[in-house]
C-alpha cells in the first residue's frame, strides 16, 4: 500500500508538470497543438494509472478490515477509505472535460481548471494518506492479537 501511494505521489507531480507546462504556454500565448495533444493525452493517461493505484490500494485496505478484530479502527478505515472511489472518479471526469475543452475558452477558464484539478488531487491525496495510516493502525492491532494465526518466518 505505501508503495502504491508513493506512486500516486509521483503521478500527482508528473500532473502538476503538465499543467504547469500548459500554462505557460498559455502565458507565452503559444499554440504548439502537438505539444498540447501530448501533454494531455498523457495527463488523462496518468489520470488512469492513479485510478488504477487508488483501486488496488482499497482491495488492500478492505482485506485488511475483514482481518481486524477491532471495530472501531475497522469503521475509522472504513470512513477513511470511502472517500476514494469518488474522488478518483473525479479527477477522471475533471482531467477528461479539461483535455476535450483545452484551448477552446479563455485563460481564466484553464487556470480555474488547474485549480480544480490541483484540489481534487489533493483531496485524493489525503483520503489516500489517511487510508494507510488507518490500515497500518489495524495491521498493528491484528499483528498485536493473540488469537491472530499468524506467523512470520525469516527469509534464508
Amino acid at each position: 500500500m505505501i508503495t502504491a501511494a508513493r506512486k500516486i505521489a509521483q503521478k500527482f507531480q508528473q500532473m502538476a508538470k503538465y499543467t504547469k507546462g500548459r500554462r505557460e504556454l498559455l502565458e507565452l500565448g503559444s499554440t504548439e497543438e502537438k505539444s498540447e495533444f501530448s501533454s494531455m493525452t498523457d495527463m488523462i493517461k496518468t489520470c488512469k494509472e492513479i485510478i488504477a493505484l487508488t483501486k488496488n490500494i482499497q482491495k488492500h485496505a478492505s482485506m485488511i478490515s475483514k482481518n481486524c478484530p477491532d471495530k472501531r479502527l475497522v469503521m475509522s478505515l472504513a470512513n477513511s477509505m470511502e472517500p476514494i472511489g469518488m474522488l478518483s472518479q473525479q479527477l477522471n471526469i475533471i482531467a477528461s472535460v479539461k483535455a476535450s475543452a483545452s484551448g477552446k475558452y479563455n485563460e481564466a477558464a484553464e487556470v480555474e481548471a488547474d485549480e480544480m484539478l490541483t484540489i481534487n488531487a489533493q483531496n485524493l491525496m489525503k483520503s489516500v494518506r489517511d487510508t494507510v495510516r488507518a490500515s497500518e493502525a489495524c495491521s498493528v492491532k491484528m499483528l498485536s492479537n493473540p488469537n491472530n494465526n499468524l506467523q512470520f518466518r525469516r527469509k534464508r
